[in-house]
C-alpha cells in the first residue's frame, strides 16, 4: 500500500492529522485551539496542491484528498460549531453544511472544470472562513469586547457559506506564489494569536477576516465590472 504513496498523499495525511486534532480538542472545550487546526489543515492542503504540482500525482491521490477534506474541512468545523452551541437547532445548521460540503466536492470530482477557477465556494474556504469567525469571536472575548449574538450569527453565517458551497457562484484560485506565502503569513498569525495574550496580534485574525470576506465577495465584483463593460 506504501508504495502507492506519493509526496502530496503524506501531505494530505497531514491535513487529516490536524482536522482530526480540531475534532477532539473541540470535544475538550478548546475551541480556540479547534479552529486554528482547522487554518493549518487548510495550509496543508495547499501546499498538497503545490506539491502535486511540482510532482507527479499517485493513483489514490485524487480520492485521499477528497475523502480527507470531507473530514477536515466538512465533519470538523461541523463538530466545533456544535460544541460550541450545544443547541439543537446547531444540529440542523450542521448537518446542512456537511451535505452541501459533501455535494460539493462530490461534484468538483465527476464533474472536473475546465475553467480556470471554481464554481461555488470550495469546501476550504469554507471551512477557513468558519474558523476565522470563530477566533476572532474568541479573541474578542479576550479584550473583552461584546460580540452580541455571536453564536447566532455564526449559524447563519456556516447557512451562507453552505449554499455558496453547492451554488454555481465563479470562485478563482490561489495560484501565484506571491500570494500563497502572504497567506501563509497570515495564518501564521493568525493561529499565533488563539495562544498569545498580547492583544497586538489580534491585528492577523483582522487582516485574514478582511482578505476572506473580500475573496467572499469578489465573484459580485466580477459581475458588476461584466455590468459596467456591456454598458459601455
Amino acid at each position: 500500500m506504501l508504495h502507492l504513496l506519493k509526496a502530496p498523499d503524506f501531505v494530505s495525511i497531514i491535513n487529516l492529522l490536524f482536522g482530526m486534532a480540531a475534532v477532539f480538542l473541540a470535544f475538550s472545550g478548546a475551541y480556540g485551539a479547534a479552529a486554528a487546526c482547522l487554518l493549518i489543515a487548510a495550509a496543508a492542503d495547499g501546499v498538497d496542491g503545490y506539491v502535486a504540482r511540482k510532482t507527479s500525482s499517485g493513483p489514490l491521490g485524487a480520492h485521499i484528498d477528497s475523502l480527507v477534506d470531507t473530514v477536515s474541512f466538512g465533519v470538523a468545523p461541523a463538530v466545533i460549531i456544535y460544541c460550541i452551541s450545544e443547541s439543537f437547532i446547531s444540529v440542523v445548521f450542521v448537518c446542512f453544511y456537511l451535505i452541501c460540503g459533501i455535494l460539493r466536492l462530490a461534484r468538483y470530482n465527476a464533474f472536473p472544470s475546465k475553467e480556470p477557477g471554481y464554481s461555488g465556494i470550495p469546501i476550504t474556504g469554507a471551512c477557513v472562513a468558519i474558523a476565522v469567525f470563530i477566533i476572532m469571536y474568541l479573541n474578542l472575548e479576550k479584550i473583552e469586547v461584546v460580540f452580541p449574538y455571536g453564536i447566532e450569527i455564526l449559524m447563519i453565517f456556516m447557512f451562507v457559506l453552505s449554499l455558496l458551497m453547492i451554488s454555481t457562484v465563479p470562485y478563482s484560485k490561489v495560484m501565484k506564489k506571491g500570494t500563497f506565502v502572504v497567506l501563509i503569513i497570515v495564518f501564521l498569525g493568525t493561529i499565533a494569536s488563539v495562544f498569545i495574550g498580547n492583544p497586538v496580534i489580534i491585528v492577523f485574525p483582522l487582516i485574514l477576516s478582511v482578505l476572506m470576506l473580500m475573496y467572499l465577495i469578489s465573484p459580485l465584483a466580477g459581475i458588476i465590472g461584466k455590468k459596467k463593460s456591456v454598458d459601455l
